[in-house]
């Protein structure tokens, strides 16, 4: 585990390699599980704010659950979550374009509608983060349905960490990121060389 300001490093963030394969997945992620994506307190209000914006690329189904139970799912132990579809167990704001899931708030902000990318959880996958006293803990989910993102990541020899590098800057800041960037040199610097 390395220790970069306030956040807990899981070393599999460096150590394996992943890079998303949509071609291959079709976006699984967001149609499979029997859980939402987790949600951010603070994502709530702009979850609810910009829902007139990305409710256009939503599903009919995907705007009725909306519409009858709200833009996230409280957990009762201060956790929230995306709503899901009934018929599918899809993810409430995925849609299907070309016969890959996407999702309706990220495609709105790509046009430049909306300032909301979409739920940070999303954004990072397959990093997950967990709480441990004052510390953001990353860790890396395995997930059977990501096995191609895997198999991509290794080809390109591409660490989880800097394939989502763009998230983890957008969550934790540049300065964060180099300094992850340092101390994973300085890890390798350090191991034994054979």
């Amino acid at each position: 585990m390395l220790i970069v300001g306030n956040v807990l490093v899981s070393e599999e963030l460096i150590d394996k390699c992943f890079c998303c394969d949509l071609a291959q997945c079709k976006g699984e992620c967001c149609v499979d599980g029997d859980l939402g994506a987790p949600i951010a307190p603070d994502e709530v209000a702009e979850l609810e704010e910009y829902y007139p914006d990305y409710q256009k690329y939503m599903t009919e189904e995907g705007v009725a659950v909306v519409e009858n139970g709200g833009t996230f799912v409280f957990n009762g132990d201060d956790s929230f979550e995306t709503p899901l579809m009934e018929s599918n167990n899809a993810c409430a704001f995925s849609f299907f374009e070309d016969g890959v899931a996407k999702c309706a708030i990220e495609k709105c902000y790509r046009l430049g509608e909306i300032p909301f990318r979409k739920p940070i959880s999303c954004y990072l996958y397959p990093i997950r983060i967990s709480r441990v006293g004052d510390y953001d803990a990353l860790n890396y989910d395995h997930w059977s349905i990501c096995k191609t993102a895997v198999e991509n990541g290794n080809r390109l020899k591409l660490p989880v960490y800097r394939f989502l590098k763009e998230p983890l800057i957008n969550k934790y800041g540049e300065d964060w990121f180099e300094e992850l960037e340092e101390m994973v040199q300085l890890r390798h610097d350090k191991a034994p060389k054979l």
